[in-house]
């Protein structure tokens, strides 16, 4: 159970999400029938994606439902043909994925999700099987060396590119106020009844009066906290206002560091929070952010670059609707 409302997947699983969900915007499409150079995409695979992008979002704790998804399923088409052109363009030059690569990407997902019982969960709201969601990662790995074969490693981003973005965006250099936050979650079911969120009160009030007694905050969360930083004594880290949930953050920047918060509600449960530092706003030099100046310029070329080899793939192929 996290407070962050946008949770984020490992690197090495997010270079296979192309194969595993989306971003949906367009409008439904009630019988489709697609082929791509001859092969189809069938209701059924839109009905399986609209599943699989379900579970992510769930999975970000981001208020999605499959229906909502469903809405957009133009969208899902469109992506569903980028797939098989990109999957069939890497069938025809032979580029192969060794399998201790595709069960390391498969280990760091279901180490991303949680427990066994969260990753079964997963595949059974996903409907697809241990074996298929392999498939999936296996397929998405071989796009992502085909990409980088033909585009993404001629990609360079200069110096002079980087210190004239700096001069021009001069706020996007701004650090942001920064917390480092403990907190103690007793947790409620969402929209659970008065007497479960009655019980969780108690429960959270007998560990605030265990506090105010002195008692170690970090030892209460390792004990009695729901979330799963308890394993960390409920250490949180660095975190920006805009990374919580508003109560939360409401909360937490009203405290100096040492202090603990009274008993704050969100649609998780209830949290106590301790402060542990604060990280005053400052803008960053150039040589500070000069990496973040990389990772942005190179992905946005990389994005160009990837819309136009799809584009080129698109205009070689057979695409029926």
């Amino acid at each position: 159970m996290q407070l962050f409302q946008v949770r984020r997947f490992i690197p090495a699983v997010a270079a296979v999400l192309m194969f595993l969900s989306i971003p949906c915007h367009a409008k439904v499409v009630a019988n489709p029938s697609v082929s791509v150079n001859g092969v189809p995409i069938t209701h059924q695979d839109i009905q399986q994606e609209a599943a699989i992008i379900a579970a992510n979002v769930q999975h970000r704790n981001l208020k999605w439902t499959k229906k909502q998804i469903l809405d957009f399923s133009d969208e899902i088409v469109d992506t569903l043909i980028d797939r098989a052109l990109l999957y069939q363009r890497a069938q025809k030059r032979n580029i192969k994925i060794r399998s201790p690569w595709v069960e390391r990407a498969l280990q760091e997902l279901k180490s991303e999700i949680g427990s066994a019982a969260d990753f079964d969960a997963y595949l059974n709201k996903t409907g697809l099987n241990e074996e298929q969601l392999r498939d999936r990662i296996r397929k998405g790995l071989i796009v992502k060396r085909l990409l980088y074969r033909d585009i993404l490693r001629r990609i360079k981003v200069s110096e002079a590119e980087m210190q004239a973005f700096f001069r021009r965006y001069p706020d996007y250099f701004i650090r942001q106020d920064e917390i480092r936050v403990r907190q103690i979650l007793v947790a409620f079911p969402d929209g659970g009844d008065i007497s479960s969120r009655g019980e969780a009160l108690l429960r959270i009030q007998s560990i605030q009066d265990r506090i105010r007694q002195g008692e170690n905050f970090a030892a209460l969360a390792l004990e009695y906290s729901d979330d799963p930083s308890k394993a960390r004594g409920g250490d949180l880290g660095y975190l920006e206002r805009n990374q919580m949930i508003s109560s939360f953050a409401d909360a937490a920047f009203s405290l100096k560091p040492g202090q603990v918060s009274d008993i704050v509600e969100t649609r998780f449960g209830y949290h106590l929070v301790k402060v542990m530092d604060h990280i005053p706003s400052s803008r960053m030099v150039y040589r500070n952010a000069r990496a973040k100046i990389e990772r942005t310029l190179r992905r946005n070329k990389e994005k160009a670059a990837t819309a136009a080899y799809l584009a080129d793939l698109r205009k070689q192929a057979v695409i029926k609707h």
